[in-house]
């Protein structure tokens, strides 16, 4: 079984887990003791896409059963079947029909909820809280893989989190395409959720995923209350996607810089030394100099902590793929370096700045002779000793624009 893509395909993949588990089936580590292959897939840009056909072509030489799950399942299948004509197709959607289709009994597709289910628990667990968006950005794809908004309900979500706490799970990632969303179509919010999860007896913390800005702006206070609770990470990922509203406007994306900057602040307020992820798209169709401009000096401004730069990518049955006025190869890639640039030299400053400050780290995984956590602001840092799981305080005294370093004070 091998994953791609967002934390949402993250999450199917341990429910797929789960489910096989549940039913009797191993997953094999080695795709030569396997007697079926399933790749759950992720087509955001082309590169990632070109990746995928990669891969199915060397299914092809196994002469094994295929499962291709996720994205290019419900966007792309003839292009499966052009090269795996026997390949069975899973949509997003159906990622509860995954033994069925292992053990040939399935006789047709229906909805459910992506809650009560098994998964895969480990120290880190994803939990899709919703699936689909409520937006039509004109460059993204996802919105047809993936369709509108569907809401799971908070008792579901909070009963799984409950059960995964209790057996092993210290990180927490409440995932979607869009966790601001949540709730709007089914009377209820992300603030309510994150405070019903806090209620969770247990030790462990929780991190909220990406939020269109458009959706954060109308409940933005309430869920900077609702970030105060100590298993909260004080992190934020809110895309940009570009400085200039000339081109937020071309990618539909709804809101203004202006309202983007009000976010920041209001987050910069609350919690000063909170984390602040954000991503960018470099020469989106038209992007003039001066819209790229807007873009890299609002992120100099800004001084996020973490910045995904991406260069426009034109995918199938997107209005931004007929657009005109396409920046030329060499002007994307030295576009693309100068964000890179400046976003590896704000991040390191923003980390350097953290050395000598004390933080309460989670423990989450090993690395030869290093122990790797998260602070409670997200960052990552490297000990030297410690448990996997364990709470521990910990120094920092050096880091690079990655992660931290830190030695560990005393076990919490």
């Amino acid at each position: 079984m091998e994953t791609y893509g967002c934390a949402a395909n993250q999450g199917d993949s341990s429910i797929m887990k789960g489910i096989l588990w549940e039913r009797g089936h191993k997953i094999c580590r080695d795709m030569k003791d396997a007697d079926c292959i399933l790749i759950n897939t992720c087509i955001v840009i082309n590169t990632t896409e070109q990746r995928m056909l990669h891969r199915l072509n060397t299914f092809k030489k196994e002469e094994k059963p295929v499962i291709v799950a996720g994205c290019m399942a419900s966007v792309l299948p003839y292009i499966v079947k052009k090269i795996l004509p026997n390949a069975k197709l899973l949509p997003p959607h159906h990622v509860h029909h995954v033994a069925d289709i292992v053990e040939g009994k399935n006789d047709g597709f229906y909805l459910k909820e992506k809650v009560s289910l098994p998964r895969e628990i480990e120290i880190k667990v994803n939990f899709p809280i919703s699936d689909g968006c409520l937006f039509n950005c004109s460059y993204c794809i996802t919105k047809k893989a993936r369709g509108n908004l569907i809401s799971y309900s908070p008792k579901g979500i909070v009963e799984d989190i409950g059960f995964a706490v209790q057996h092993g799970c210290k990180e927490v990632r409440l995932t979607s395409q869009d966790t601001a969303s949540y709730g709007k179509d089914n009377n209820t919010s992300l603030p309510s959720l994150i405070s019903r999860v806090c209620s969770i007896k247990g030790k462990f913390r929780i991190r909220v995923g990406m939020m269109h800005p458009l959706s954060a702006l109308p409940i933005f206070n309430e869920l900077m209350d609702s970030y105060a609770h100590e298993k909260v990470y004080k992190f934020l990922h809110l895309p940009l996607q570009s400085g200039s509203n000339d081109i937020l406007k071309k990618m539909r994306r709804g809101y203004s810089v202006e309202d983007f900057l009000e976010l920041v602040k209001k987050f910069r307020e609350r919690y000063p030394d909170g984390t602040l992820a954000t991503d960018v798209i470099v020469a989106f169709p038209s992007e003039t100099e001066e819209d790229f401009q807007k873009t890299y000096d609002i992120i100099k401004k800004i001084q996020p902590d973490i910045v995904n730069v991406t260069r426009f990518s034109p995918r199938p049955y997107t209005d931004a793929k007929k657009m005109k006025e396409r920046v030329n190869t060499f002007t994307a890639k030295e576009r693309s370096r100068k964000m890179t640039e400046l976003a590896k030299k704000i991040s390191l400053q923003k980390n350097r700045a953290c050395i000598g400050k004390n933080y309460v780290a989670l423990i989450l995984e090993k690395q030869g002779e290093w122990m790797i956590g998260k602070t409670e602001n997200y960052k990552s840092i490297f000990l030297k000793e410690g448990k996997i799981g364990e709470f521990v305080e910990v120094e920092i005294n050096d880091a690079t624009a990655t992660h931290l370093f830190g030695n560990r004070k005393h076990h919490i």
